[in-house]
């Protein structure tokens, strides 16, 4: 994850024009803007699914036993759009936030959040590029996620990002990943990770699921593909203890986590 600090942002509550806006403006009109852009919204993915890719990723993590009082280290955190429901649930000092890019979760928590959120929920922010989580404690963590970070990255940065999750999870804990496979829409054209090294960013790169459990197997790691709905990628749940797998019954019982009544998502 290069930083990359986009200029000319404008200012809270201000049009490029200069003249003021509500939130509710400035949020609507980050909907016309493509995935990618100089805005906090907007430069981590589709500004138009900002809601659901934050809330699909809350819901994902409660289901599967996210309580209170666990530790989550959220890989590539971003504008927050996942965090900022996170912060709200989880209690003081149990957030951590893995961004190079520190101006977007500067901008949500300036324009959108409130500091007031981060001085009660003393979250935790790393600005690291490598994926090593080098600032989290051995065995510490009850759940990682990563929302699309391996679906811009080579083989190597997927094993040695897979190698550091194991490491930081406890004994108990969970992993969750998406990452791009052939068979996913839009697949044809996007980069082979197992033949490319570093970091891709807009662009994405895709894997085959045998080099995905294989580099999980090389870590320690336990790794299932679920059923949860994502847009454009695929969810893997990873664990250290084989016992942590989920069976066929949880399988079902946790659903497909797929969106109603929304026209977005057909």
């Amino acid at each position: 994850m290069p930083s990359n600090t986009p200029p000319g942002l404008p200012a809270s509550g201000l049009s490029a024009t200069g003249s003021e806006t509500t939130l509710e403006e400035d949020i609507l009109a980050t909907r016309k803007m493509a995935p990618g852009g100089e805005n906090y919204r907007a430069y981590v993915g589709p500004p138009q699914q900002y809601d659901f890719m934050g809330a699909t990723q809350f819901r994902l993590v409660t289901s599967l036993g996210l309580r209170e009082d666990h530790h989550l280290v959220d890989i590539g955190c971003g504008s927050l759009r996942a965090g900022r429901l996170l912060l709200q649930y989880l209690m003081p000092g149990r957030y951590t936030g893995i961004e190079p890019n520190s101006w977007l979760w500067q901008t949500a928590v300036a324009q959108e959040i409130g500091q007031d959120v981060l001085d009660i929920k003393a979250p935790r922010f790393f600005d690291e590029s490598d994926l090593s989580l080098a600032g989290v404690a051995d065995h510490s963590s009850d759940f990682i996620v990563a929302q699309s970070i391996y679906s811009h990255v080579g083989l190597d940065l997927l094993q040695s990002s897979l190698a550091a999750a194991s490491r930081c999870l406890s004994q108990q804990g969970q992993f969750l990943f998406t990452a791009i496979l052939a068979d996913c829409a839009g697949a044809a054209n996007k980069t082979k990770g197992s033949a490319y090294s570093g970091w891709l960013y807009p662009e994405c790169t895709l894997f085959e699921e045998d080099a995905i459990t294989e580099a999980c197997q090389q870590s320690g790691l336990h790794v299932q593909k679920l059923s949860w709905y994502h847009p454009r990628q695929v969810w893997f749940r990873a664990v250290r203890d084989p016992d942590m797998c989920l069976t066929t019954h949880m399988v079902q019982q946790l659903g497909t986590g797929r969106p109603l009544f929304d026209t977005r998502f057909k």
